[in-house]
């Protein structure tokens, strides 16, 4: 693995993050767009601003503009060949993987993350998509608000993270979950830059799932947030299954 991995990932960030943005709607009501920076493409594929600050790059922009466009990069910021045991080939390794968090999460969760309430620190994340099966998750910091009109305003979110625990255990998958208010994701639709609809994805959970997600919620005192049609069968689904958990803010 070397540069023209990192050139490939930057391709890909461009075309699935830069050029494309999505919109998220979860099944307590709550919408919100998804959106990528330039800014953040060091950080996401391992390269730690200390080094490129001291040799060359005072601007994660400016970085992310000669990998992409083939320039030459430091040996010092992006080795002639990437260790296998460095923070770089893990996230590198799997970068091109990153969408299937918005079409094949098999765990749809949005953790609302509030490191107040966390021992586990995450820095720089609001909100946190989790797949619980694969141990992908995708961090978000909230940006500012996207005026539809004068009374209607959608939350923006840029990415800020991309954590593989792919090869850990239950736990791991879960370590930001605990004491977080979670959300279940419904729908996830991405658009172009020319705001053309590229794909739609609903989400929809049969009574087994349901169970593991409400488990999840269980082993970590999390709390669910649904809306009130849906917020009776979990509550019904808890109850029957002996399943002691947090739903909208009451205890089952």
């Amino acid at each position: 693995m070397d540069v023209n991995d990192i050139r490939l990932c930057a391709n890909y960030y461009q075309e699935n993050f830069l050029e494309t943005f999505y919109i998220v709607s979860t099944y307590s009501g709550k919408s919100f767009i998804l959106i990528g920076e330039k800014s953040n493409f060091p950080h996401l594929v391992g390269i730690d601003k200390s080094i490129y600050n001291s040799n060359g790059y005072r601007s994660p922009k400016t970085l992310y503009r000669d990998i992409i466009i083939g320039k030459s990069i430091n040996f010092k910021i992006v080795p002639r060949s990437i260790s296998t045991t460095s923070k770089m080939f893990k996230k590198v390794m799997n970068f091109r993987n990153m969408t299937d968090l918005f079409w094949d999460n098999k765990g749809a969760l949005a953790v609302n993350y509030n490191s107040a309430l966390s021992a586990t620190q995450l820095n720089n994340v609001d909100i946190l998509l989790s797949d619980l099966q694969t141990g992908y998750m995708l961090g978000w910091k909230m940006n500012n608000s996207v005026p539809i009109n004068a009374e209607i305003k959608l939350q923006k979110y840029c990415i800020s993270s991309w954590i593989d625990e792919s090869n850990g255990s239950q736990r791991r998958k879960e370590k930001y979950m605990p004491n977080q208010d979670i959300d279940i994701i419904r729908y996830v639709l991405s658009f172009d830059k020319n705001s053309n609809l590229i794909r739609k994805k609903e989400y929809k959970f049969n009574s087994s799932q349901k169970v593991v997600i409400l488990n999840s919620i269980s082993n970590n005192s999390s709390n669910l947030l649904l809306d009130s049609h849906n917020e009776r069968y979990y509550v019904k689904l808890a109850k029957s299954n002996h399943i002691s958990c947090q739903i909208n803010g009451k205890q089952q």
